[in-house]
């Protein structure tokens, strides 16, 4: 298609974290972003939670941008995303779609939220006297609501909506709101954009446990589901973090979780992926905070598949002391003199006990949302079996229509990290198809000149908010009072300050007097794009301009204390005003970007990035330590969803031979390294030992793993005991005569989960699987024994278990205590299990006995220490963060993917790869690096030399300057963590807004 008929824009559709991230990484990229909403907030499912595993905090941030991290604001995600180049569109549905790849044109129906979003204030008072009281649908009906409210309490600017089902058209809130802002009037507004690709993020639903009549949801008050817990442990919820029950408010003593609800039955036999690890997690935050309670997880497999998981699971357990039951629950039954509940289950020797618990969790599913299927039919792509969007194969974004990509949840059920993977992979799948970035034009009126060479001269508007200020606090004793104080040349209070009429007419006070500081006395209205756009209009540096919330922080809290509210409001001024009049604008710094990429390791994952990154006319250096590319993919034939990985192979390694930007540098490895994001130098050593240096602004880790090679189970001693691998190279290439097979016996999890590696390797019940069928496929009367210890067919793979089973294959449990022995008698195997349910043991012969050996790392300890990157405790690179940056290392500009970062199958390392392609493809493609306002320095009379500074920087942003023997900082790079600052014997380093003078002064004017 012809690149000048293509749209820059691209929309994604569903504003949940996979649609948030997704944005980010094309905004960054300069693209023109339309997130489309159908809800009045965004956030989805995950904003109703505060804690994620494995490491049980928040995290949510990570996401900002640590590049040039000042276009967007760099404040909680939960309040809202706010980047020049991305357009928010609230309660807003696809209607119509026309067009193809690169030039789509779109039909959006918005629906009206009743609440003008130009003339709201967030004052709340029409929800004050709205008389009709709802369930809080963000509280899961835990907590009430208005029927015109905020959909999330989190949200800044407040956001308030009618919701017309429950609306009686009464006008209270009409009359009460003090700047006309409400319409009773429900009204829909059509509008048509243009955009060269979609992203589909819509996220899921949970399962409506009323579905489940067994299990009493709704009957009985103490049976909630995962995501009610979820909101009465967060402080923010009904319960204020509270663990309390419905039924009488009392502290459970005994809490009983249910996995498995809305998955893996006969209607959805699918696995949704992350409620066996939500049910983990929530469980060790309640034995955390209430130590005694009794807490037990009923389960089937606990798939504790995920990078880290397994330890955590092991934690819960061993350290916290939460007990863990292997049985599905078939019914509940409630006590109806105290409402407790009561289980039968089953014991050690397999025997029905009836159990009581005051509580019980349900561990609902990911289900697609009612209208989704709707939404696929406009779009004109496919959706599988259970409602969710079909995928091409070897792909985890790629729907069936060109242009169209999804993510999260949307593809099937999945966990952040997973999400934050794909939302990066169809970002860089959606660019292909967008025009070139258009520039956002500056309105910014120019200073006369910097700030940092006039005298500070503070202009302060005071807003009013209509009476919601102005009826608590006297703003004329405030504004006489600031009217004294050192270098404010100007105080003026106005009713609306939100308006677009009051930002003109503070440009034109602050130009009158001639203003070069600038601080709002207002609201958390007065915040994002609307502060962006004001600080444009003044001219002035945002570093030079201070927001203080009157209402929120000083009025709303001190109501009826109008001395305090008033002393209070006097101090958190002056303390603006001293801060901006000791803050110095200094120039900054930024860095150039060599526009090439250094991709480490051949394989399918450094293949798929190095092809990604060409396609974007960057020049990629690929360097395999091997004399063929293809890593590990040249020993894998098929996926369980039957990818044919032999023509992705045959095609991968083609495509880099033929890409004149990819150059080659085959038996070579790479020996040093130094630089940092956008400029890295590394040396390169060939097979002769000639060393060749290359410059690349962006460095790509995929390095694969290894196959573990064990030494138990007779391997190596008996020509009957093979690996999955070596298994279907025989299937696949013919050389094993299956027809000849009478028995095969498959062990689970050789040399994983195991103490020296308590990890999942991910793939290996997934190869398991797969052979298992293909053995069925190949002989119907083989017997074919699988011995596992917990199935990990997460997704959509739960299909593969349950037609393996229906196909004839017996699947065998064993406790890790009792491994599975194996004999060899001259030409006859014997493998014996003690069987759980039985309680005895099982004698097998089998003619073949397939090892299921995990993933381990590769030697990744030289390249760590070349690159100055970490390892996890098992040996694979540690990124930056599990869940919200799970590609990245803390050093910017190096990045991982595949085998080197964790064992995943084929799949989804492709869509690691595909989204680290498209992080440094954002990274490559600036220009320059531009430094943030907050960031570290060096006082040089004071410095002494001793580096400490440089060894504490977890970001690699300071360093000695040869030359001049100074310690610097790379200001790009900086994070304004202040690792340094605490570090630094002598007082050299600072932070830029942070100074010694700056604070303490800030301190003084507060009394």
């Amino acid at each position: 298609m012809d690149k000048m008929t293509k749209s820059e824009a691209v929309l994604v559709i569903g504003a949940g974290v996979a649609g948030i991230k997704t944005s980010l990484e094309l905004a960054e990229a300069g693209h023109k972003v339309y997130l489309c909403e159908r809800k009045p907030s965004i956030g989805g499912a995950l904003i109703q939670m505060d804690k994620w595993f494995p490491d049980n905090h928040c995290s949510l941030c990570q996401m900002l941008p640590t590049l040039n991290r000042d276009k967007s604001d760099q404040f909680c995600l939960r309040r809202g995303v706010n980047h020049p180049n991305i357009e928010l569109l609230y309660n807003t549905e696809v209607t119509e779609l026309q067009g193809k790849a690169g030039d789509f044109k779109i039909t959006l129906d918005t629906r009206s939220t009743g609440v003008d979003s130009q003339l709201c204030i967030g004052c709340g008072l029409c929800a004050e006297v709205c008389p009709i009281e709802m369930e809080s649908q963000f509280d899961e009906g835990l907590g009430r609501r208005k029927a015109i409210d905020m959909s999330n309490p989190y949200a800044t600017p407040h956001l308030y909506a009618i919701d017309w089902e429950k609306c009686t058209r009464c006008g209270e809130c009409v009359s009460k709101c003090p700047t006309g802002a409400i319409q009773l009037e429900q009204k829909e507004s059509i509008r048509q954009l243009q955009a060269g690709a979609i992203i589909l993020s819509t996220g899921f639903e949970e399962f409506d446990p009323r579905l489940a009549t067994q299990y009493g949801y709704r009957r009985y008050p103490n049976v909630i589901t995962s995501i009610e817990l979820e909101r009465i442990l967060s402080p923010g919820g009904p319960s204020y973090g509270e663990l309390i029950r419905p039924s009488d408010g009392r502290t459970p003593a005994s809490i009983a979780f249910l996995q498995c609800i809305g998955s893996r039955d006969s209607r959805r036999d699918y696995c949704s992926s992350a409620c066996c690890m939500f049910a983990v997690k929530e469980a060790t935050l309640i034995k955390q905070k209430w130590p005694q309670a009794d807490v037990h997880i009923f389960f089937m497999d606990m798939r504790a598949f995920g990078k880290g998981y397994h330890r955590y699971y092991e934690r819960a357990r061993d350290e916290f002391g939460v007990q863990f039951t292997r049985c599905r629950v078939p019914v509940v039954k409630e006590d109806p003199r105290n409402h407790d509940l009561m289980l039968t289950v089953a014991s050690e020797d397999d025997r029905p006990v009836r159990r009581q618990f005051e509580m019980v969790v349900l561990s609902v599913g990911q289900t697609p949302a009612p209208e989704f299927n709707e939404l696929c039919q406009v779009l004109g792509v496919e959706t599988n079996r259970w409602g969710f969007c079909q995928t091409r194969a070897l792909s985890l974004v790629e729907t069936s229509r060109e242009g169209i990509y999804i993510c999260g949840s949307a593809g099937g059920p999945k966990d952040i990290a997973d999400t934050m993977v794909e939302a990066g992979a169809a970002a860089g799948g959606a660019s292909k198809w967008l025009g070139s970035p258009a520039v956002r034009p500056t309105d910014k009126e120019p200073v006369e000149k910097p700030a940092e060479e006039q005298a500070p001269k503070t202009a302060v508007f005071l807003c009013g908010c209509g009476d919601e200020i102005a009826s608590t606090l006297d703003l004329e004793s405030v504004a006489e009072h600031l009217g004294k104080l050192p270098g404010v040349v100007h105080v003026e209070t106005v009713p609306y300050l939100c308006r677009s009429e009051a930002f003109e007419a503070v440009r034109k006070r602050v130009k009158k007097h001639k203003g070069n500081r600038l601080v709002l006395g207002a609201c958390t209205h007065i915040s994002g794009q609307m502060l962006d756009e004001l600080t444009a209009r003044v001219g002035l540096d945002p570093a030079l301009v201070r927001v203080v919330n009157l209402r929120e922080e000083v009025i709303w809290v001190h109501r009826d204390q109008l001395e305090k509210a008033l002393a209070k409001a006097k101090s958190m001024l002056a303390m603006a005003i001293e801060d901006i009049r000791q803050q110095d604008c200094l120039p900054t710094s930024p860095m150039t970007v060599t526009p090439n990429a250094l991709v480490i390791g051949g394989g399918v994952a450094g293949m798929t990035a190095a092809l990604s990154i060409a396609r974007h006319e960057i020049e990629v250096c690929l360097v395999e330590k091997s004399s063929e590319l293809g890593g590990n993919l040249k020993d894998i034939y098929s996926t369980l969803e039957s990818g044919d990985t032999r023509a992705l192979l045959r095609d991968a390694i083609e495509q880099v031979q033929k890409t004149p930007r990819i150059h080659r540098h085959m038996d070579s490895e790479v020996v040093a390294a130094n630089g940092y994001a956008g400029n890295f130098r590394v040396s390169i050593k060939g097979k002769d030992e000639s060393i060749n240096t290359v410059e690349a602004g962006a460095i790509i880790v995929a390095t694969g793993g290894n196959e573990h090679r064990p030494t138990e189970y007779l391997y190596g001693q008996s020509q009957q005991v093979i690996t999955q691998l070596e298994l279907e190279k025989r299937l696949f290439a013919g050389e094993l005569d299956s027809g000849g097979l009478r028995s095969v016996v498959m062990i689970q999890c050789v040399g994983s989960r195991e103490k020296d590696r308590p990890y999942c390797s991910r793939i290996c019940c997934s190869q398991a699987l797969q052979n298992a069928l293909k053995l069925k496929e190949l002989n119907p009367g083989i017997e074919v024994n699988v011995l596992y210890r917990d199935m990990m067919s997460y997704g959509f793979k739960e299909a593969h278990y349950t037609r393996a089973r229906e196909k004839g294959v017996r699947f065998i449990r064993y406790e890790p205590d009792r491994k599975p022995e194996v004999r060899q008698d001259g030409e006859q195997l014997t493998v014996e299990i003690i069987e759980p349910a039985l309680g005895g043991t099982l004698r097998l012969e089998p003619d073949l006995l397939i090892l299921s050996t995990g993933v381990i790392p590769g030697d990744n300890r030289t390249l760590a220490d070349i690159l100055a990157v970490a390892l996890d405790e098992d040996g694979f690179f540690q990124e930056a963060e599990e869940k919200f940056r799970p590609v990245d290392f803390v050093k910017d500009g190096i990045y991982v993917c595949g085998l080197a970062h964790s064992p995943r199958g084929v799949e989804e390392t492709i869509a690691q790869a595909q989204a680290v392609a498209r992080r440094a493809v954002s990274l490559l493609t600036s220009k320059q690096l531009a430094a943030g306002r907050v960031i570290s320095e060096t006082v040089q009379r004071q410095c002494r030399k001793c580096e400490m500074c440089i060894s504490v920087c977890p970001y690699g942003a300071r360093a000695k300057d040869e030359e001049t023997d100074e310690i610097v900082v790379r200001e790009a790079l900086c994070q304004g963590c202040g690792a340094c600052v605490v570090a630094c014997p002598s007082g050299a380093a600072k932070i830029r807004g942070f100074r010694d003078r700056q604070v303490f002064a800030l301190i003084d004017a507060a009394f």
